[in-house]
This record gives structure tokens, sequence and C-alpha cells, in this order.
């Protein structure tokens, strides 16, 4: 089983509970799960758990009609809490950099941080294209089952569109990039740079 950082679950089901609070009580009532428990878990710096729960939770809202909402602004709020732990020497000079470098630094810093919202068995792969990047994105957590898998592409878009056009501050386009054959435990990623 992979594990993952607290973050993970905590921004999870703060989102649940905001946008489908039933299932927020279910995940209570079923998982044990409750936002004061992970935020416990986070102020006592614990950097892994089991990504168990987590998944279970992600099983659990598949079904759900927005569910893709809900992963694609818990990634946006993973990568936020992610941003706001970067030293800030780090984003002045990512800042000031040229773009062609900010881009290559913030998929970098976003490799490095990848345990944090990924779990603790993925593999980025990046590939230059055609006026952008393939990412690839191998055993990261939610990825695993196909009912999570549509769920777990909307989380890794909006973890790399935030980096790269919120840390770096990058025009782009961040799309999904169909493959011929879906591929469980595989998300993959086309960013396109703006002109």
């Amino acid at each position: 089983m992979p594990s993952c950082a607290p973050l993970i679950q905590h921004e999870l089901l703060k989102t649940v509970r905001h946008q489908i609070p039933h299932a927020y009580a279910r995940a209570e009532r079923e998982l044990g799960l409750s936002i004061s428990r992970t935020h416990e878990l986070i102020e006592r710096r614990v950097e892994i758990i089991s990504a168990a729960k987590a998944i279970r939770l992600a099983r659990l809202i598949a079904y759900e009609p927005n569910a893709n909402d809900v992963f694609d602004d818990t990634g946006r709020n993973v990568l936020r809490t992610l941003n706001n732990r970067f030293p800030g020497i780090f984003r002045n000079t990512v800042r000031s950099l040229p773009r062609s470098l900010r881009s290559r630094m913030a998929l970098a810093m976003t490799r490095h941080v990848a345990n944090s919202f990924a779990g603790s068995f993925n593999h980025i792969i990046t590939e230059s294209h055609k006026g952008g990047v393939l990412v690839t994105i191998d055993k990261g957590v939610f990825s695993d089952r196909l009912d999570t898998l549509n769920c777990a592409q909307a989380y890794y878009r909006q973890v790399f569109e935030t980096m790269l056009q919120q840390v770096a501050f990058v025009d782009c386009e961040v799309s999904d990039a169909r493959r011929s054959r879906t591929r469980l435990n595989s998300c993959n990623l086309s960013i396109v740079w703006e002109a």
C-alpha cells in the first residue's frame, strides 16, 4: 500500500465537507476520517501516512456527480499549501528567472515535492513535445482503479497547473493527454506554453 502526506487527506476532506457534506459524514462514520484528525497529524509534523484511507475516500466519492471538481479543488489547495512552505528566497528567485528557466525550475520542484502530493510510489516522467511538455505520473495516489482514474487526472492536472501558473508565473495550458489505451496507475498531461 502506498503512503502519502497527511496534507492530501486533509485537503480532500476539507473539499468534500464543503462540496459533498453527505459523503463527508459517511467518511467520518465508515472510515474514521475527520478534518480535526488530519489537521492534528499535520500539526505534529507527521510527514507520511498510509494512503489507504485517502484511496478509500476517493473511491467513496468517485461516483458523485461533482467528483472531478472535488479533486480539482483538492489539487489546487494542496499545491497552494506546499507553495507557502517553499522558502521565500526560492519563490523570489523563480520569479526573476526567464520563462524557460521558470518552467524548468517549476517542473523540477514539482518532482522534488511529489511525495507530498502524489504518494510514495510515484514516478514523474517529462518529455519535451512540440510547444510544450508531456507529463506522465506513474503510480500516483488515486490512479490505481478505473473508477478513480478520472478523478486522479483532474487532481494532477490542477497540481501542475497551479505550480506552473501560480508559483512559476508561466502562461500555459495544462490538459489531459489521451493515450490510445487507458492504463491504470498512469495519468498523462499535456502542457502547452502560451506565447
